[in-house]
C-alpha cells in the first residue's frame, strides 16, 4: 500500500520519521510523501527526514512558534483556520500514486490530536483515497486536560477517518515520566508494525511474488466500516542461509532454493502468530470484539508455509469470532527472521479510555 503521511504534532511527525527511517532500513518503497504540521517550530527543526519544505508551522501569529501548552480549543481553532496551509505539501505530491492517506499525532497535548482530525477532514473533501488515522495515547494516567484532550481527540479522529490504529504508550512502559530516547523506541516499534503492513505485497524481483497477495485491497477490506484497530507482531531469527562452498555455488549458478522441514515452518508460524495475538498489542483490547482481521507472514519464500497459514488463519477466526479474516504471505528473499503480524480491525473501546474518563471527569471541559 503506497501511502502519503501527516504528522500532526511532535509525536505525529515523530512518528512519521520512524516510518521514513523503517522505509529506508528494510530498502522498500511504500511512503509516496510525507509532511509535518506543528505550532512549535524547535520540534519541526528536530526533524530530519521530513524533508524541509513540507514542514508547516502554523498558529505562529498566537503563540511565536511555542505551541498552544496544552490548550486543544486554540489549536483545533487555528488549524480550522489555517487548514489550507496544512495542505500545501500536497499540492506538488504525487497524490496520484498513493493508496491512502496516513495522519498520525499524538492525542494528549493542544496541537496534534485537534489538527489530524482537521486534516483528514480536509483530505476527504478533496480527495478518494481512504484517510487513516495513528493515535498515540499518552503515558500519562493522572493529568485531567491531557485525559481530556486524549478523548476529544480521539472521537473526532475516529469520526473524520476511515479507521484509526491506536497506540496505548502507558500500556508499553512501567515508570514516569519517559524520556525522549524511550519515546522514540515506542515510535521505532509502531513504525515497524505500520510499515511491515504498508510494506507487504511490495514486489521487487520475480521471487518476490506471494501466494497469497497483500494488496491495498485487502488492507482496506480490512480496515473498511471504520472504528479503532490494533496492531500485534512477533518476529524471530531464521535459521542462516547455507554458507557452505555448495551452497555458494548453488545460488552462483542461479539456485537459489532452500530445504526447509515443513513441520519446522508449521510450529514457527503457529507459535509466533500466538505471540503477535496474545503479546504486547499496541492497543490493548478484548479481541473477540473485532470486527475484521488480517494475518501477514513475512520471511523467506521457503518458510511460508501456505498451509501453516491457512490454519493459523482459521484460529485467528475462532479467537475474534469473524469469518472476515485475510491472510497473505510477504516473500523476503534476503530476510533474515520470519515476522508475523496481525491487524485487528473494528474493535470495542478498549478499558484504558474508561479509565481516562474517569479522570477526565474531574476537567469541566471535557465534553467527551
Amino acid at each position: 500500500m503506497n501511502v502519503f503521511c501527516f504528522g500532526a504534532g511532535k509525536a505525529g511527525g515523530n512518528v512519521v520519521e520512524q516510518l521514513l527511517r523503517y522505509e529506508r532500513q528494510l530498502k522498500t518503497d511504500f511512503i509516496v510523501g510525507a509532511a509535518a504540521c506543528d505550532t512549535t517550530a524547535a520540534d519541526l527543526d528536530a526533524l530530519t527526514l521530513i524533508p524541509e519544505d513540507a514542514r508547516v508551522l502554523f498558529g505562529a501569529a498566537e503563540t511565536n512558534g511555542d505551541g498552544f501548552e496544552g490548550d486543544a480549543a486554540r489549536g483545533a481553532e487555528a488549524a480550522k483556520r489555517e487548514h489550507r496551509q496544512l495542505l500545501e505539501p500536497t499540492d506538488t505530491a504525487p497524490i496520484a500514486t498513493s493508496d491512502a492517506f496516513v495522519v498520525c499525532a499524538g492525542l494528549g497535548g493542544g496541537t496534534g490530536g485537534p489538527t489530524a482530525a482537521v486534516i483528514a477532514e480536509q483530505l476527504s473533501e478533496l480527495y478518494d483515497q481512504p484517510v487513516y488515522g495513528v493515535a498515540t495515547f499518552s503515558t500519562s494516567t493522572t493529568d485531567p486536560q491531557c485525559a481530556s484532550n486524549t478523548l476529544r481527540s480521539l472521537r473526532q479522529l475516529v469520526s473524520a477517518t476511515d479507521h484509526v490504529f491506536g497506540f496505548d504508550t502507558a500500556s508499553w512502559v512501567k515508570d514516569e515520566p519517559i524520556s525522549e530516547e524511550q519515546y522514540d523506541t515506542l515510535d521505532a516499534e509502531l513504525a515497524r508494525r505500520l510499515g511491515a503492513l504498508f510494506a507487504a505485497g511490495e514486489v521487487t524481483t520475480a521471487d518476490d511474488v506471494g501466494a497469497s497477495v497483500v494488496d491495498a485491497s485487502e488492507i482496506m477490506n480490512t480496515l473498511r466500516g471504520g472504528g479503532l484497530a490494533t496492531l500485534g507482531y512477533s518476529e524471530r531469527p531464521l535459521p542462516p542461509r547455507d554458507t557452505s562452498v555448495r551452497g555458494r555455488l548453488k545460488r552462483l549458478i542461479g539456485d537459489d532454493t532452500e530445504s526447509v522441514d515443513p513441520i519446522d515452518s508449521l510450529n514457527r508460524i503457529t507459535t509466533q502468530t500466538r505471540e503477535a495475538v496474545r503479546g504486547q498489542l499496541t492497543l490493548p483490547c478484548d479481541i473477540e470484539t473485532a470486527s475484521r482481521g488480517l494475518l501477514v507472514i513475512t520471511g523467506r519464500p521457503a518458510w511460508l508455509n501456505r498451509d501453516a497459514i491457512s490454519q493459523n488463519q482459521g484460529w485467528l477466526e475462532e479467537q475474534t469470532g469473524s469469518l472476515e479474516v485475510r491472510n497473505g504471505d510477504d516473500p523476503r528473499p534476503d530476510a533474515d527472521a520470519l515476522s508475523v503480524l496481525v491487524v485487528l480491525g473494528g474493535v470495542a473501546p478498549p478499558e484504558r479510555l474508561t479509565a481516562l474518563q474517569a479522570v477526565a471527569d474531574g476537567d469541566d471541559s471535557t465534553d467527551a
